[in-house]
């Protein structure tokens, strides 16, 4: 490991999130990543490499081997190492750990990360088939998306060993639904009641459609710069505390998934002590998947997500606020953008700047990913811990 961890989260941008059938990768990803460059006060100039997280770009658009270089030349960046990174739906995070690295290591001192995907497209068998090729198991529904009959699977489980019912899920929905009523860039903003959620369309039991994201389309990035390089400019920002990625086990996805190893890399990784996490943003492309993640980060025992989110503690206002952004659930999933979209929403909480979302005290925060399929295990795991 480097010597010092610490890299600073210097400016970040996130486009709306949602369907959007007549914009371009280019459409989301420009006005995103000059946006984060202002934010950060730096030009394109200055920085000395991009990381560009983007999983389906080849199979959705026919562009498999250079879409960081075609995105980012329109934005003014060029000549510099651009790295394409696809790795699920921890392309963006996993761009933002190497990111990370290059900084941390001292190759470089000033880097964009750009997480951006266009998941909508008139034929929705395309995205269907884009998401199955990110599992190592063959649809039961070619109609919708593999990850629900895992999503499902886990759920039924997790109901059988904690005591967790359909109605706990709903509330964990709703819960999200509400966050994401602050949140001007969310895919989804109407309102929502847990009764609602669990009359809706059942998508595969216990799953009903409000219960699951959806497909969607945004972009997401972030400038991150050594401390050295921030001082010289008068740049400041929250920093990176640890990054951790992880590969998955198929034999160990029921005890030891990818995510619990790569939280406890994580923590052990800055010494913090998961109690000290003021908020956490985790991936939950169901609302099931919210509790099985901050069990498996260690921020609660087996099966106490239950008491938190009866509690309301990881509600906005709660002690320990879960998804503040409105989750994969409600403020949307554009795969290859939501890792780093992650990141910067605890970025902006450590900082003040969350507006009406804004996590009273928030010192440290966590963002975690999870992607594809191996086996029973998640094919890839992320964890950032940021610190204000």
């Amino acid at each position: 490991m480097p010597t010092s961890c610490e890299v600073l989260v210097a400016g970040s941008e996130i486009s709306r999130f949602g369907r959007f059938p007549d914009a371009s990768l280019l459409d989301l990803a420009v006005p995103t990543v000059l946006a984060a460059l202002k934010d950060a006060g730096i030009e394109a100039a200055d920085l000395n490499a991009a990381f560009v997280g983007n999983a389906f770009g080849g199979l959705m658009q026919n562009q498999e081997t250079i879409l960081g270089q075609i995105l980012l030349a329109s934005a003014g960046i060029s000549a510099i190492p651009i790295h394409n990174i696809k790795n699920a739906c921890s392309s963006g995070a996993d761009a933002a750990h190497l990111a990370w690295a290059s900084v941390a290591y001292g190759q470089y001192d000033c880097v964009l990360v750009l997480g951006v995907e266009k998941m909508t497209d008139a034929d929705r068998s395309k995205a269907m088939t884009a998401l199955a090729s990110a599992t190592d198991r063959k649809p039961a529904d070619p109609g919708r998306s593999v990850f629900m009959d895992v999503n499902a699977e886990r759920a039924l489980r997790y109901m059988q060993e904690y005591g967790a019912t359909a109605r706990h899920f709903a509330l964990c929905a709703a819960k999200n639904r509400a966050h994401a009523m602050l949140n001007d860039k969310a895919a989804l903003r109407a309102p929502i009641t847990v009764d609602e959620v669990l009359a809706d369309r059942v998508v595969v039991a216990p799953l009903t459609r409000a219960m699951c994201g959806g497909i969607a389309d945004g972009a997401a990035a972030v400038v991150l710069m050594s401390p050295a390089f921030a001082r010289k400019r008068g740049l400041s920002g929250p920093r990176i505390l640890a990054s951790a990625v992880v590969g998955g086990d198929p034999e160990g996805g029921l005890t030891a998934t990818a995510t619990a190893r790569a939280a406890h890399a994580a923590f052990e990784q800055c010494g913090i002590d998961p109690s000290a996490v003021s908020l956490a943003e985790v991936h939950d492309p169901s609302a099931p998947q919210e509790l099985f993640d901050i069990e498996d980060i260690g921020l609660c025992p087996r099966g106490g997500a239950i008491g938190l989110l009866e509690e309301q503690a990881t509600s906005l206002g709660g002690r320990l606020p879960v998804n503040v952004s409105g989750g994969l659930t409600s403020r949307g999933h554009p795969v290859g953008a939501t890792g780093v979209a992650q990141i910067a929403e605890v970025a902006r909480q450590l900082q003040g700047r969350a507006g009406t979302s804004q996590v009273d005290g928030a010192r440290i925060g966590l963002a975690q990913m999870a992607g594809g399929l191996v086996g029973r295990d998640s094919a890839v795991a992320a964890v950032h811990i940021l610190s204000r």
